[in-house]
């Protein structure tokens, strides 16, 4: 009764308090200055369901930003809070019973450090991989890669975005293996906010490239299967995250709504809108007015669909340290669970043994939260690429999305012992 009354307070005030500053309107750079990251974990059924009412009811453009949704009993919950919410949000843990971890005390301060990491110019000759660059660098790298490798490496304009951005996509292909030979894709970016991850496949993109003929297992692995990479999957998202809005994570289609973008991730037409995501336009989890509304979802969709060689798939995110396969709109297991989670076994135990980075796996229900339109779901139930996986990168909540420039190094070199790992099992188990 208590936790009732105390979700109906605080969504009262939640409401009282909303503002238009996280519409998606353009603007001035927003500033997070006061800002604290809560991390709270329900102990009950009670408190679970306080939290859900909560998050059902809030948006970023109301002062709260969830970083890992309420999902389960016992699992942990991060929330990002504006100054003016601070006092209502800590009142409502206290009524419900929670308590309450800060994890991030400031976080403008904590992108602050982050930015000194940013690389804000850059020479793609000489392309400093430990730090964080913006979309136009990373596309003026990614094009100088067929001259750098001839012969090994194609880059394809893959889509365009709603802003008319190019998706650029990188295919290594040695030339050797036969008609039959597999592919394994890899991409980033697809939630803005998330700089760890086309960080993280940068690195691995390179890694490979400049391995070829000079490490021999990545040579055999390379002569055994291709590898298409796609850097940033939502390059609009992202450049609004250098330019206004660093904690932004939709694209930034105007959809007939005040409130701009849709979860890219949420966007595929699997299961669409079929629990875990939400009708709201102004939700940072909306599902968009219809499946495929993303042009850059429906384009790459269409083209993975078109690659029939494409056995593997891997969708990175931050943060969390997880590595999910099928399915994320339902907890039943699908049928082919036991290899998935076995390839899943396999790549984190060799991430782990670069730096010690523990990882967690299983299924995307079971492990974070339900979450529909997915396109691990889609690129498993609809293109049927067996070994599909999201996989949240760094950290586990210390700097949650504001991952520090000195990480993403470390963070590459585990990665890419698993996506190793994770293409040798896919040669390995073919049918």
């Amino acid at each position: 009764q208590t936790s009732n009354m105390a979700v109906k307070t605080v969504l009262a005030c939640v409401l009282l308090a909303a503002a238009v500053g996280a519409l998606g309107l353009p603007h001035e750079k927003v500033s997070y200055a006061g800002s604290k990251v809560f991390r709270v974990v329900p102990r009950s059924q009670n408190e679970l369901d306080a939290l859900l009412a909560l998050r059902n009811t809030s948006t970023v453009a109301l002062g709260l930003d969830w970083w890992r949704y309420p999902a389960a009993v016992g699992r942990e919950v991060d929330l990002r809070v504006n100054p003016k919410m601070l006092s209502t949000i800590e009142n409502f843990f206290a009524r419900v019973g929670l308590s309450a971890a800060v994890l991030i005390e400031d976080v403008q301060a904590a992108i602050d450090v982050q930015m000194k990491g940013a690389a804000l110019t850059s020479d793609p000759n000489a392309f400093d991989f430990s730090q964080y660059h913006t979309v136009e660098d990373i596309n003026t790298w990614v094009q100088t890669l067929p001259r750098e490798f001839p012969g090994l490496v194609t880059v394809s304009q893959v889509a365009t975005s709603y802003e008319k951005r190019p998706l650029y996509l990188a295919k290594i292909s040695s030339g050797k293996g036969g008609p039959n030979k597999p592919a394994f894709w890899i991409d980033g970016g697809i939630h803005a906010r998330e700089w760890i991850a086309p960080a993280t496949v940068i690195y691995i993109l390179n890694q490979f490239l400049t391995e070829y003929n000079t490490d021999p297992v990545t040579t055999r692995l390379l002569d055994s299967i291709d590898l298409y990479v796609l850097p940033v999957f939502n390059p609009d998202g992202y450049s609004f995250t250098w330019t206004n809005d660093r904690m932004w994570r939709k694209t930034r289609s105007k959809t007939g709504h005040v409130c701009i973008g849709v979860d890219p991730n949420r966007n595929w037409d699997f299961h669409w809108n079929d629990g875990g995501s939400s009708t709201n336009p102004c939700d940072d989890a909306y599902c968009g007015p219809k499946a495929f509304s993303e042009i850059e979802v429906s384009t790459v969709a269409a083209y993975i669909k078109s690659q029939p060689a494409i056995d593997g798939y891997i969708n990175f995110h931050s943060y969390g340290q997880l590595w999910m396969s099928p399915w994320g709109y339902t907890g039943t297991d699908p049928k082919d669970f036991p290899t998935q989670n076995e390839l899943s076994k396999e790549a984190t135990t060799a991430l782990t043994a670069v730096h010690g980075t523990q990882y967690q796996f299983g299924t995307i229900y079971n492990v974070i939260y339900p979450a529909s339109g997915s396109s691990v779901d889609w690129t498993y139930g609809v293109s049927n690429v067996t070994y599909s996986y999201g996989v949240e990168l760094r950290d586990t909540g210390r700097d949650g999305f504001l991952l520090p420039a000195d990480q993403i190094i470390p963070s590459g070199e585990e990665t890419l012992a698993a996506v190793k790992a994770a293409m040798q099992y896919v040669v390995g188990h073919r049918a």
